[in-house]
């Protein structure tokens, strides 16, 4: 429950970012479509950026090259 309001705490604030940048006011027809343009946009990027940050840290190598603990008992 509280990962899902923090989501969408963050993007109700990136939508306020988005319209207070822009200056969109939000009762016209083509600042309404702009803004779902922008936003989609910037959904559209965190996805990509998460995904991207996902992929690296599968890829990273976890495990050390020599098992510290078999080592030391071996001496």
């Amino acid at each position: 429950m509280k990962i899902t309001l923090l989501i969408l705490k963050l993007l109700f604030l990136g939508a306020l970012f988005i319209i207070s940048n822009h200056e969109l006011y939000l009762k016209e027809a083509a600042d309404r479509e702009t803004f779902f343009g922008l936003y989609y946009d910037w959904i559209r990027s965190l996805v990509n950026q998460g995904f991207d940050v996902t992929t690296y840290v599968i890829k990273f190598e976890w495990l050390p090259d020599v098992n510290q603990t078999y080592a030391k008992i071996g001496e």
